[in-house]
Parts: C-alpha cells; sequence; structure tokens
C-alpha cells in the first residue's frame, strides 16, 4: 500500500509540474501506418527486436481483430532515432547520448539527465483531421520537448557530462489522406540553452560551446514481423531477411523482405505457401511482406563543411541473432570517447557493413541502418534542425493474395509505391522550406457511415452516411470540392483486399435523400452467412493547379497539376466483419444449422471462418442452448431483438475453449416457441 500511494504521489507531482507530458507511448493508430513514439526515440520499447507497441505497422491492424492467428501485427521497426555527443574541447569528449535504442536518459523523472517538459498529442480529439482546425500541419501531431535538468546530481568526484541542449521535436502524420498517409514527419530542433541554465543554476559547471556535434542517425529497421513470426517462429524476433539499400539521391535507407539464404525456399517478400486464402480447403498461399519501409533525410542545417542536408557517411550494424540489447554499440568501448569514436565514423560500428552487396552479414543478420550527420559547432544560443521522413509502402493487397502473381511483380509495384510516398515526405517538407507550411493537395473528408441488415427479403447489407463532408471546404482555397463518394469491400481481412462496389455522385436522387440528407446503399452482391468489412471514402476531380504555390512541382504529375484525390480507405473502414444476413423469422421450427455436419477445412476463405457454425433462420430476440449428447451445456448464445436471422458460433465453450468432435444438441427458445435439433462436428 505505500509502493502505491508513492507511486500515485509521483504521477501526481509529474502532472502538477509538466501539465503539458502525456503518457509515454504516445501512437498513431488512424490510417493505414500505424506508430508509437516514446520521450526520446522513435518507435515503442526495444527489447531484442521483440514487439512492444505499434511501431511502422503496416497495412494497420490490430491483431486482436482477426480471429485467427496469421502472425500478429506487420510491425517494420524495432527502434529508431539518433545517437548524438559533441566535445567540449576540440580534442575533449563531453558526451555521447543514446537517443535511439533506449533513450534511458530522457524521462519524467526529477533526477533524470534529460527532463521531458512537453509529451503527447496536439490535437487530442482528432479536432485535425482532414486538416479541419490547422492545413499547415498533419492531422495528428505528437510534440515532444525534452532538455538539460539542472536537478541532475553527479557524484561530486564525477566530471559534468551533460548536452546543453534542449531537443524539440514534432511528429506529423496525415492519417486520413490515401496519397499521404504512409509517411510520417519528423522535425527535430536542437538548441543550445547555456544562456538559461546558468540563470537558472548560477553554479553549476556547464560546458557553454558544443564542439563538433554529430547526430547518428540509427534504425532497427525489417520488413517485417509477422513474416518472419510465420515462416521462422523457431528463429529470434527480428526479420533477418530484410535487404538493406541505400539511395543517393534521396539520401535514404531502405529494406525490403528477401529470400533467407540459410533456408532452401524462397521467402521473396515473406512469402508462405500456409498463409492466405483457403479455398475448398487448400491454402492458396501469400506475399506476408510486400512492402518497403526507409527512412530519409529531408533537410539538415548546414554544418561545418558548408553542406545543407548533407549525410556525412551512411552503413549498416550486423545485429547479433541470438542476442542484440546494444545495436551498433555492442563490442564498442563504453566510455564516451570509444562510443564518439563511432557515432563520427561509422566504420566502427558492430559487424560493420559497407554495401548491399555483402554476403557475409546482408539479409542473414538483424541490421541497423546508420546515417551520420554533422558535424556542427553549436555556440550557446544556436540551433540546427533535423528532419526526417520514416515511411513504408509496398504493393497492393490484393496482389499479396493472388497466387498467379509474381515475386517480380511485388518489388515493382512495392519500389514504385515506396518511392512516391518518400518523395511525397519530401514535398511535403520542402513546402514548410519555403514557407507555405507542412502542406500538399488534400482531398475532401469522408462521412461517417453505419451498416446494417437490409430488412427486405433479399441478402444485403445496407449503408447510410449523411452530407456533412460535403460542407467542409478544401483547406487550400476554400473551394468545397467534393464530387462523390467511393464504397469498397473486403471479403477477407481489414487490410483488404479491397473492391470498389459502388461509385456514388454527390446529391444523386438514386442514392440520396434530400428531406433527411442522408444516402443510403444497399450492397446485393453479397452472400448469405459471410462477412465483409466496408470503407466509404470521398474523392474530387483533381485542379489544373495548386494555388498554394504555383511553383511547386507535385510528384504524381511532375508538374503544377493537381491529380483526382482521395482519403483514406483506412481512416474511414469498419473494424469487424459485419454478417450478411436475413431478415429474423418469427417460427422457431424453421432454424436450420450449417453447416451440418461440420466439417473443418472445407469452404472457408477468411481466417477463423473455419470453425464458424451458422444458426439460420433464428428469431429475434431468443436463447440458443448447445448441449453435449448426455446433456452437459456447453454454450449459451443470447440473441438480440434487432440482429437478423443469422447467428455464428465458433465452437468454444463459455469457458473458452474449443469443442470436440462429436453429436451436440441445440435448443432455440423464443416468446415464439421452442425448436430442438441436432448438429455434428468432425474435426
Amino acid at each position: 500500500m505505500k509502493i502505491k500511494l508513492i507511486f500515485l504521489l509521483t504521477i501526481v507531482l509529474i502532472t502538477n509540474l509538466f501539465p503539458q507530458v502525456e503518457s509515454a507511448l504516445q501512437v498513431f493508430t488512424r490510417g493505414s501506418l500505424w506508430h508509437s513514439v516514446l520521450y526520446g526515440k522513435s518507435g515503442s520499447s526495444f527489447n531484442d527486436w521483440k514487439k512492444s507497441g505499434p511501431s511502422l505497422d503496416w497495412p494497420a491492424f490490430d491483431a486482436s481483430w482477426i480471429r485467427e492467428d496469421i502472425g500478429g501485427s506487420p510491425t517494420h521497426l524495432a527502434t529508431g532515432g539518433f545517437i548524438v555527443g559533441a566535445k567540449k574541447t576540440n580534442d575533449s569528449v563531453l558526451v555521447v547520448e543514446d537517443w535511439s535504442i533506449y533513450a534511458g536518459t530522457v524521462s519524467t523523472e526529477q533526477n533524470a539527465k534529460y527532463i521531458v517538459k512537453k509529451h503527447g498529442h496536439k490535437y487530442k480529439n482528432g479536432e485535425n483531421y482532414f486538416l479541419k482546425k490547422n492545413d499547415k500541419e498533419g492531422e495528428e501531431v505528437i510534440e515532444t520537448i525534452w532538455e538539460y535538468n539542472t536537478n541532475y546530481i553527479v557524484d561530486s568526484t564525477i566530471e559534468e557530462r551533460q548536452l546543453p541542449l534542449r531537443v524539440t521535436r514534432r511528429v506529423h502524420q496525415w492519417s486520413g489522406n490515401a496519397k499521404d498517409e504512409n509517411y510520417i514527419l519528423y522535425e527535430y530542433i536542437f538548441k543550445n540553452i547555456y544562456t538559461e541554465i546558468k540563470q537558472i543554476a548560477p553554479d553549476r559547471h556547464v560546458v557553454d560551446s558544443l564542439k563538433d556535434f554529430i547526430a547518428t542517425m540509427t534504425y532497427a529497421m525489417h520488413s517485417n514481423s509477422r513474416a518472419w513470426t510465420v515462416i521462422f517462429p523457431q528463429l529470434s524476433s527480428g526479420a533477418r531477411n530484410t535487404w538493406f539499400f541505400y539511395d543517393s539521391n534521396r539520401k535514404m535507407m531502405y529494406g525490403r523482405a528477401a529470400d533467407y539464404p540459410l533456408s532452401t525456399s524462397n521467402e521473396e517478400f515473406g512469402f508462405s505457401p500456409l498463409m492466405g486464402r483457403v479455398v475448398n480447403g487448400k491454402v492458396q498461399g501469400e506475399y506476408l511482406a510486400p512492402g518497403y519501409v526507409g527512412v530519409r533525410l529531408l533537410y539538415s542545417s548546414k554544418d561545418k563543411t558548408g553542406g545543407t542536408t548533407r549525410v556525412a557517411k551512411y552503413g549498416w550494424s550486423a545485429g547479433n541473432n541470438t542476442l542484440d540489447l546494444q545495436g551498433p554499440l555492442t563490442g564498442v568501448p563504453g566510455t564516451n570517447e570509444g562510443k564518439y569514436a563511432m557515432i563520427s565514423d561509422i566504420s566502427n560500428a558492430y559487424q560493420y557493413v559497407t554495401s548491399p552487396a555483402d554476403t557475409t552479414f546482408m539479409r542473414k543478420n538483424r541490421m541497423w541502418s546508420l546515417m551520420t550527420l554533422g558535424p556542427w559547432d553549436l555556440a550557446p544560443g544556436d540551433s540546427i534542425v533535423i528532419a526526417v521522413a520514416e515511411g513504408v509502402n509496398g504493393a497492393d493487397y490484393s496482389f499479396a493474395i493472388d497466387p498467379t502473381v509474381t515475386s517480380s511483380k511485388i518489388n515493382t509495384e512495392a519500389q514504385k509505391a515506396f518511392n512516391l510516398t518518400m518523395d511525397k515526405a519530401k514535398f511535403t517538407y520542402d513546402q514548410y522550406l519555403a514557407g507555405y507550411g507542412l502542406n500538399h493537395p488534400d482531398p475532401p473528408p469522408a462521412p461517417k457511415f453505419t451498416v446494417e441488415f437490409s430488412k427486405g427479403e433479399v441478402v444485403a447489407n445496407s449503408l447510410t452516411w449523411g452530407n456533412e463532408a460535403e460542407n467542409v471546404p478544401d483547406p487550400d482555397d476554400g473551394i468545397d470540392d467534393l464530387i462523390g463518394y467511393r464504397i469498397y469491400r473486403s471479403d477477407f481481412l481489414p487490410i483488404g483486399p479491397w473492391v470498389t462496389v459502388a461509385n456514388i455522385v454527390r446529391s444523386d436522387p438514386t442514392y440520396y435523400d434530400l428531406t433527411s440528407g442522408k444516402y443510403t446503399y444497399i450492397d446485393t452482391a453479397v452472400q448469405i452467412g459471410l462477412a465483409y468489412y466496408y470503407s466509404i471514402v470521398s474523392y474530387d476531380t483533381g485542379r489544373a493547379s495548386w494555388s498554394v504555390n504555383p511553383t511547386a512541382r507535385i510528384p504524381e504529375t511532375n508538374s503544377n497539376r493537381v491529380p483526382p484525390l482521395e482519403s483514406s480507405i483506412f481512416a474511414n473502414r469498419t473494424l469487424t466483419p459485419f454478417l450478411a444476413t436475413l431478415k429474423a423469422k418469427d417460427n422457431p421450427n424453421e432454424v436450420l444449422v450449417v453447416p451440418n455436419p461440420f466439417v473443418i477445412g472445407e469452404g472457408f476463405s477468411r481466417p477463423g471462418d473455419s470453425d464458424q457454425i451458422q444458426f439460420v433462420n433464428v428469431p429475434n430476440p431468443s436463447s440458443i442452448r448447445i448441449y453435449t449428447i448426455r446433456g452437459d451445456l456447453v454454450k449459451k448464445i443470447e440473441v438480440g431483438a434487432n440482429v437478423g436471422g443469422i447467428v455464428t458460433w465458433d465452437q468454444t465453450s463459455d469457458y473458452g475453449q474449443y469443442v470436440e468432435s462429436g453429436i451436440y444438441i441445440f435448443h432455440v427458445e423464443s416468446p415464439s416457441g421452442i425448436k430442438i435439433g441436432k448438429l455434428a462436428i468432425v474435426r
């Protein structure tokens, strides 16, 4: 009880002192790319490449949405950020700080080396979705500030080694925009606050100027954890078959899943013959890692060489495959001098790799991507800016589960999509440098919608939405440019494959009711007893030119012409599958069980559907009880008043255990009567 009280008092103290500091792990979970950031680094907590939260998950979904294990979430990052260091004189190292692997010196603790003053979402409740509040930054923004802590105490016999810095980091994502949702943009401002520190603590020994300040980008990327978990479950976390490259024109390090040379099969793009759709009992196969992952330097302040946005050196460090806790610092002398020698010359990193053509470690080890930036000299009051983009994109998911698609086709489509994504990130930051804010052309907002079963005799799903999105003008020019809506449907997973089922022009009287201001679309192209995901997006027809910056060249058109844009499928999708059902019956004697007998492995396609038994023509409301042949109650299902005539059972008992093969008795009780019958399960 005493420990709990101390903990609560600590939380209260932190809240009072730093009301702008929220929980350590801040996440983006909207759109197709999910991610998290901690106080001093990118990604969730690092623990030997094990997943501990969203970290460049693409295409994004929560593993709990899927009824069957398909390898977990598609994470592409274990950790990332900068390892920074500087000298106090031209020939004496001050300190090196890890703000990439653990960032353990950045904390809310009162005696932390670097104290967190701000950390959290700027728009806490989605106020800037579709840029309704501010079109000069991301729809979602996470702001963090950490700085030199004057309360940090060291032994009086030990020379004080702290960087007199304030680091301001702003993280931006455009999660509702199909063209710009697959990258995350970071801007770091490193400022020497020596003068401020001395005003607070005049007797404290503080280094005034930083000499040869180095920032080495240090990223543990892989493509991706889902594929590696499925194909090599017996090996340690972190995909070893990621093949990394460097694009000197884009100043970008990136990788994709390749064949793992130490296995006999071919795992290009994480291909697994045991995953994907199951059609009539036959697995179709799936590319589990159809995307590219990378980090791009967008801008860095002029360094001592006179270069702006200059990469001093790049390369990779092959992590230990058994236990990797220090990454490129493994085996490096633990002194500040030893670590500074590594970040200033990354050839000193652990198991350094210079080329994608390396055959010793590349595609065989967990790889750390390194880019050295700097050096800079920072006098009191000086600042430098570094902007980077993290991104993932790849082939459309329909390719990933199509058994006729080749790995070369996946590669062509994936790299094209990824390069465009990272070019869009550069375009967005270039607008900021030109004085237009973090800006790019934007689609119209998507409408909120509902799905329910059609009350008619025909099996159909009914989608309804309002016209609210039509009252939101484009943030760039104030013009209401919403032309229409597209309805997408997936019959497999919440990541697709998505197919277009309707294209509805604005105010079309076939679907729009002028009196209610509501649209209704009846989807009759569904099969009874199957479940579907839906998304509704809004679209425009583009512009002849982009009025914000007439001189800008938009990557998709290589001109100032704006292409047609649409909102994100992922930002406006149903998260659970909707069952295509019939109108409920009144007579329980019409209740049927399908399939009966149930034989696992026949005719299903969605993960988890292999375990679904359906009761058809069920009255609403009613109760369904399932018993063993000897009368033991296995499961009780309460059926609501308006759920439709089909109810599914996943063959688990009330205790969460799968039932065994055998004969079972079902008992349906409703206000209009009782039905008793038998069903058989063959596993």
